[in-house]
């Protein structure tokens, strides 16, 4: 079998030498100029699931566990001393090479590409990715393609990415290539990296900071397209993910998006709050679907969806939509869904169960009846107990920059005695630390009414921006690239991630279930490279 793995590595253009016996062990093939050693073992010999295949011998037992624990020792020896050696070992049974013999190739190709690899960072130095600058419409294109150049939806953004590498070449320092290297493997130095095998590919649109992009991308998907609006929030998402997203979505075009399995969306909550129907009725102004800064930016999602056609989508909104305007804008996000023929699972769901917070949204799954044909079998899961205190997300030591002022505490008091003689319930909310607190929401930055941290024989204080970032499901690696108000508005307007995770996972299983084409790798059952 080493011949078929040594014709597929002649033809891909990588040179080797055959049974070196200068090199320790004597590999099948070796690839001097990496200090790559390769050997393809047979199952009998080397002992492949030994613990259970050797009591299948039945003749010359002794003789033959002997030989086969002797040859692994020796094994073994071999790929310490070459390891030890600053050698690189990969050891493939034979069968792999036969019947696998892509995954093999896959496997040498990642060890040789290792040594070329370009760090993002540097290329977000050298082509200056920088969020402070007017050229995001570029950078998105640039970033979008070196995300995607390896899974078929480069097309999509690479004329407008070269473009702008040829301008950034043109006034700056020559590149050591004209494309940077973009077609070498990248090495995301970044918190939360693409996957390298996706199972299904999704959208992010109204991506906010990539709640839903964590929690997907956990769940083994591949992002292939990103649009946020908000140019601060654009800068966390990079930070975190190495991807500038698109602007606004009005302005795209639904052509120029990639195909993708799953579109997900959580579409603006303004238009449809408790909050923000009462704003805009004392002002006097139209809300939901008649606001026509972003209550129709659902139809931006709609039409997005009738083009693209997405095996399944994953949309999430306050739990008001489902009562607005007496319950007539959720119905015409219903029939809109099911005009562009799609079932609807739609659901409130409390992300209590996941943090220490009281935060309910509907969420709304669908899917295509085009290619499920109406056999989905889809159910939200089971909430698991909700225990978490808000204690346990607390920084250990606040800076004092988070305590109330005097004025500000005082003014507090005083608005909520009001309130409470005109016998509603407005005012802040001093957290039990044993317990959950009310909803963080974007407002937050102003004063941190909604949710308050009692301090002993001090004023209270206010969440830090880590401890708002937990308060969401966000692991502490999230960077923060921004300010304190800022970073309060973000995760104010974020999702709780592990529910959205806890709910992808369901619907994910369901579109994998039915997708031929999505087959997990799987690796040999050796502690084999």
């Amino acid at each position: 079998m080493e011949l078929l793995l040594a014709k597929a590595l002649w033809a891909q253009g990588v040179r080797y030498r055959k049974n070196d016996k200068a090199i320790f062990g004597c590999p099948d093939l070796t690839i001097r100029k990496h200090k790559l050693a390769i050997f393809v073992d047979s199952e009998f010999f080397h002992g492949k699931d030994w613990d259970r295949e050797k009591y299948r011998i039945k003749t010359n037992r002794e003789f033959w566990w002997k030989k086969i624990e002797t040859n692994q020792k020796r094994d073994q020896t071999v790929n310490e001393f070459l390891v030890n050696n600053g050698w690189k070992v990969l050891r493939f049974w034979s069968r792999d090479v036969h019947k696998k013999l892509n995954l093999c190739i896959y496997k040498i190709n990642a060890v040789i590409n290792e040594q070329n690899m370009v760090k993002y960072s540097e290329i977000r130095k050298k082509l200056n990715i920088n969020i402070n600058k007017p050229e995001l419409n570029e950078l998105a294109h640039l970033t979008h393609f070196l995300q995607s150049y390896q899974n078929g939806s480069s097309s999509f953004f690479e004329k407008e990415a070269l473009r702008y590498l040829h301008a950034v070449q043109f006034n700056a320092d020559p590149l050591d290539e004209p494309y940077f290297q973009a077609r070498l493997p990248i090495e995301w130095d970044i918190p939360f990296p693409p996957v390298e095998h996706p199972k299904f590919t999704f959208i992010d649109l109204f991506a906010g900071i990539g709640g839903f992009r964590l929690a997907f991308q956990e769940l083994g998907g591949k992002c292939v397209f990103s649009s946020e609006y908000n140019y601060f929030a654009q800068k966390t998402y990079e930070a975190n993910f190495g991807e500038v997203p698109f602007g606004d979505i009005t302005k795209i075009d639904e052509k120029e998006i990639p195909d993708h399995d799953i579109l997900i969306a959580g579409f603006p909550c303004q238009p449809f709050s408790i909050a923000g129907v009462t704003k805009k009725n004392a002002l006097g102004r139209n809300h939901g679907f008649k606001d026509e800064t972003q209550g129709t930016l659902f139809f931006d999602i709609a039409r997005i969806i009738e083009e693209k056609k997405p095996k399944t989508f994953f949309l999430e909104n306050v739990k008001n939509l489902v009562s607005h305007d007496s319950g007539r804008t959720f119905m015409v996000i219903s029939n809109t869904l099911k005009e562009l023929n799609y079932t609807i699972y739609p659901k409130v769901l409390d992300g209590k169960h996941f943090v220490p917070q009281h935060r309910e949204r509907i969420v709304i799954i669908g899917f295509s009846n085009d290619f499920f044909k109406g056999k989905e079998k889809f159910e939200f899961p089971d909430m698991p107990i909700a225990d978490h205190r808000i204690v346990d997300i607390l920084e250990k030591k606040a800076d004092p920059k988070y305590t109330l002022s005097d004025n500000l505490w005082e003014y507090l008091i005083r608005y909520a005695e009001k309130h409470k003689a005109k016998g509603n319930g407005f005012g802040y909310g001093m957290t039990d630390l044993n317990g959950i607190s009310r909803t963080l929401s974007a407002r937050y930055y102003k004063d941190g009414a909604e949710i308050l941290i009692p301090q002993k024989n001090k004023n209270p204080r206010r969440l830090t921006p880590r401890e708002c970032a937990r308060l969401q499901g966000y692991p502490d690696t999230f960077v923060i690239p921004v300010s304190d108000n800022q970073a309060y508005r973000q995760f104010g307007n974020s999702v709780v991630v592990p529910l959205m995770k806890y709910v992808g996972r369901q619907l994910v299983s369901e579109l994998l279930r039915h997708d031929k084409q999505y087959s997990p790798i799987r690796h040999t059952d050796s502690p084999r490279v």
